[in-house]
């Protein structure tokens, strides 16, 4: 008996269809740096056209190495000079996320501990007349360190025309 119950459930589950993400549009990524360590800051985008990911990471942002308590807000069409990388521009309707590099006492380096602020459900696409996301990290180096999205800038998407 309770197996015909949990396969009726499962099955009506499956004519639901998917759940759609929560998605918004945005401008800017803010990190707030609230952990006991240094962090570098970048992020990540995926081409809405061909699925391709671009890592921007820490060494390609200005004002990296953000020490416990500081924050940076990187505009992702580089209108404040954020980006050190020219190459690092997403184009509307790109997936965007933001990525925590925590230092671990060597600068900034492919043996850091990595973050990502990318999370099931909610997904943000760039668009210039949107808000920011801001996301922090707190914790210490090795524990309850992962990235949280604290807002998510306000803006559906796709914004309004």
């Amino acid at each position: 008996m309770k197996h015909a119950v949990l396969f009726s459930l499962l099955g009506a589950l499956a004519l639901t269809g998917p759940a759609y993400a929560d998605d918004w549009a945005v401008s800017a990524i803010k990190h707030k740096n609230k952990g006991a360590y240094d962090a570098f800051f970048g992020f990540y985008y995926k081409f809405a056209t061909n699925g391709a990911v671009v890592g921007c990471d820490g060494k390609n942002t200005r004002k990296s190495g953000l020490s416990s308590g500081d924050d940076i807000t990187l505009q992702l069409d580089n209108s404040d000079n954020s980006l050190v990388d020219p190459e690092c521009l997403p184009r509307i309707g790109d997936e965007v996320w933001g990525m925590v590099y925590i230092d671990r006492g060597f600068g900034f380096s492919q043996a850091m501990n990595t973050q990502s602020c990318r999370k099931d459900g909610a997904k943000f696409y760039y668009h210039p007349d949107a808000g920011t996301v801001v996301v922090q990290t707190k914790g210490t180096t090795t524990s309850n360190n992962r990235c949280r999205i604290n807002q998510k800038g306000g803006v559906k998407y796709p914004p309004p025309e």
